[in-house]
């Protein structure tokens, strides 16, 4: 028995820090992916904060980028 999955890739430029805007590409990509039928999307890790500042930030920043699971006003956003 086959069965046949549709899977894609994303990769694009994030902006540090910038949720809503991070956000916005993934919804946006999710969309066309829906489109295409695609059954499984892949995100590149902390798309949706950025990830090459983090290393500059302070513990209290860090904290403040992140959201617990069961409440995260981002993933009800995707």
């Amino acid at each position: 028995m086959t069965i046949s999955l549709r899977a894609a890739t994303v990769q694009f430029q994030h902006r540090a820090n910038d949720k809503n805007y991070n956000l916005s590409t993934i919804e946006r990509f999710i969309a066309q992916a829906a489109e295409q039928q695609v059954q499984l999307l892949a995100f590149p890790e902390m798309c949706i904060t950025g990830y090459w500042h983090v290393r500059h930030l302070s513990d209290a920043e860090v904290r403040a980028l992140a959201e617990p699971i069961a409440a995260s006003p981002s993933l009800a956003r995707i």
